[in-house]
Parts: structure tokens; C-alpha cells; sequence
């Protein structure tokens, strides 16, 4: 028998309610509407959520689950940018 893997947890899922969490800049409401962990970083631009994340400064380091989360939050916060316009 063929092992498959989960498909869902890589995709990136935007539905209507994380797209207004973005505008509205609600972290609480946008980290639920995308399923993220405490310990995730924000789509939320760094300038305007200080556990956001700013695609032109990585993290200096991977020590920690929330660094570690930085590709993840770039790639939300560009499709929720997407997902706007």
C-alpha cells in the first residue's frame, strides 16, 4: 500500500474572514482565521504588528519556533496582499 502524506498542511488556504481580519489588522482574529499557532509569526506587516513579519529582514537567526515561521508568514502576508487588491 502507497504512504500518502497530508496535502493540506502546506497550502495556504485564504478565506473571506482572514482577508478582513488583514485589513481590519486584527492579530488575534487573523491568526485564528488562518489556524496559526501562538508561536507562529503575523502575515501582519512588522511596521504595524510588532509580531509581524517585514520581507526585507529576516529573522538573524532560526533558534526559535517563531523565527522559524518567517516563510510562512512572507508567503501569507503576499497572498493576503493579493487577496485585497
Amino acid at each position: 500500500m502507497k504512504r500518502r502524506g497530508s496535502k493540506s498542511k502546506n497550502r495556504i488556504v485564504i478565506t473571506s474572514a482572514a482577508v478582513e481580519a488583514f485589513k481590519a489588522n486584527d492579530f488575534k482574529a487573523l491568526h485564528r482565521a488562518l489556524g496559526l499557532k501562538p508561536w507562529e509569526m503575523s502575515p501582519l506587516p512588522r511596521d504595524i504588528e510588532p509580531l509581524g513579519c517585514d520581507p526585507e529582514r529576516p529573522p538573524n537567526s532560526r533558534a526559535t519556533l517563531f523565527d522559524q515561521s518567517f516563510e510562512r508568514a512572507v508567503e501569507l502576508q503576499r497572498a493576503l496582499l493579493e487577496a485585497v487588491q
